[in-house]
């Protein structure tokens, strides 16, 4: 699914950190109000980011190990 500007309207603007999209790909995850926010919550905990803690989950995962931390 693609989101589709508007005329006149800007592109969104990526947080600071975010990894350049031509070398990663977005995923949409819907999540149950509730798991949402004990999420949010782990994560604050963890002084994470939800794209950093599902990134490291996926890695993990899938046995793939990280030399650098993403910028």
């Amino acid at each position: 699914m693609t989101h589709q500007n508007k005329p006149g309207e800007s592109e969104p603007q990526a947080p600071l950190g975010r990894r350049d999209t031509e070398t990663s790909r977005t995923i949409i995850v819907r999540l149950d109000p509730n798991t949402h926010k004990a999420l949010r919550i782990r994560v604050a905990e963890q002084d994470m980011s939800i794209q950093e803690w599902v990134e490291g989950l996926v890695e993990r995962e899938l046995g793939i190990r990280r030399t650098t931390k993403p910028a």
